[in-house]
């Protein structure tokens, strides 16, 4: 039986996560599109077509904010905008087929950088890397703060 984990191991890891997350986004090839842009972009391909007011919670900006944003969006050919089938007063933003092709570039250049650092870390580190790659995944997967309200 393992032993269990306390709140300092667990403090340690969340700010080691946040360390990580600000090195990839550190890392990362610069982008034409700011971060909220990006993770826009990123919920639309998981989850597919979704309400602004939902990608206003998620993003944890404005109404009009995230209306400027997806303007823009869908000015660059990256979303379209339709009438929401289930209430006509809403409109679904869903990502388009060149969207699609801009995220799969953004993740293919983000990756290539990444895999080159993990490349320099001991085979051993890398081993234990990817064996909480399951973990790390269910994690991401867990709801935000849009999600618990």
């Amino acid at each position: 039986m393992s032993a269990p984990v306390d709140a300092p191991e667990l403090a340690d890891l969340a700010v080691t996560l946040e360390r990580v997350a600000g090195w990839v986004r550190r890392t990362s090839p610069p982008a034409e599109w700011n971060l909220v842009a990006l993770s826009t972009l990123d919920r639309l391909d998981r989850t597919g077509p979704q309400r602004v007011s939902d990608l206003v919670a998620r993003e944890s900006i404005s109404q009009p904010g995230m209306t400027g944003l997806v303007a823009r969006l869908e000015s660059a050919g990256l979303v379209a905008r339709a009438p929401d089938p289930t209430d006509g007063r809403a409109t679904l933003v869903s990502l388009t087929t060149a969207g699609q092709a801009y995220l799969r570039e953004r993740h293919r250049l983000r990756a290539e950088t990444v895999v080159m650092r993990l490349r320099s870390l001991p085979a051993a580190d890398r081993r234990a890397l990817l064996a909480a790659l399951p973990a790390l995944g269910r994690l991401a997967d867990q709801p935000g703060t849009e999600d618990l309200r």
